[in-house]
């Protein structure tokens, strides 16, 4: 371990951490878990240290369960670091100086890792709370997800974030529409926080992700995962459900960034 230093990757699913992942391993200087056979080369199922994301509600659910908030106190930290190294290792190529894991549920025990491995750096990655909701309803082919929850999800691991952030020695926020747009910037900067020199290959991003959910929020047919809304039951159950995130949470994602407003 002392021989190496670390970058781990956090965000909400289907939020682009992967794409991030992919980037940051594209450098000479960097190994990411490859050839693991769990998904999308995820750490946190090669470990039995801290609890996986299914154990803690899944993917619209776990920033709820307190059990996902690790920080440097927490009764997991010890030999946490050792542990965590020995699962990992087989999967990282040791000739690299960077290693680099990404897990979504990093966001809410950043500190945690932070303990475990000291000379490490943080790239969280963010998107709209409405894109990444219906994204979640859709990846997990479950549309009785109610989007407050997974608001209210999202919500949570941000908050968890923005309270870490001052503890962390090395971090970087990237808002993925953001990157999307001007992918060379964003990659200069990751490899500045890294200190790795230019090496990454800025051409994994495409903006647009976020155009099909806003569609879809302003026709008021995600209900049903697309298309028309012909019931017109549903059609006014959708619009209410709408009405109501955004009088209720327009100000809880304004302090990051983001308003119900943006999606038109």
């Amino acid at each position: 371990m002392s021989h190496h230093r670390f970058v781990f990757i956090g965000g909400m699913p289907r939020s682009g951490t992967s794409a991030v992942y992919q980037l940051v391993g594209s450098h000479p200087l960097v190994s990411r878990l490859t050839g693991t056979g769990v998904p999308e080369d995820e750490g946190q199922y090669l470990q039995a240290v801290y609890p996986k994301g299914v154990e803690l509600g899944g993917p619209a659910r776990f920033g709820l369960d307190r059990r996902g908030r690790l920080t440097e106190s927490s009764p997991l930290a010890a030999g946490a670091g050792e542990a965590l190294f020995n699962a990992w290792a087989p999967y990282w190529d040791l000739s690299k100086p960077v290693l680099c894991e990404k897990t979504p549920h990093n966001i809410t025990r950043s500190r945690f890792l932070q303990a475990a491995f000291p000379d490490s750096s943080f790239i969280f990655v963010s998107r709209h709370p409405i894109a990444y909701a219906l994204a979640i309803r859709k990846w997990e082919n479950n549309y009785r997800i109610p989007l407050a929850v997974a608001v209210r999800n999202w919500l949570a691991c941000y908050r968890a974030m923005n309270d870490d952030l001052p503890h962390l020695r090395r971090s970087l926020v990237v808002r993925y529409d953001d990157m999307a747009a001007d992918p060379v910037t964003w990659t200069r900067r990751i490899e500045k926080l890294l200190d790795v020199g230019p090496g990454m290959d800025a051409g994994v991003f495409r903006a647009g992700h976020n155009d099909r959910y806003a569609k879809s929020w302003n026709a008021r047919a995600y209900r049903d995962g697309g298309g028309e809304m012909r019931n017109a039951l549903k059609r006014l159950l959708s619009g209410m459900e709408a009405q109501y995130l955004m009088r209720r949470y327009e100000r809880d994602i304004n302090v990051f960034g983001y308003s119900f407003d943006e999606l038109g």
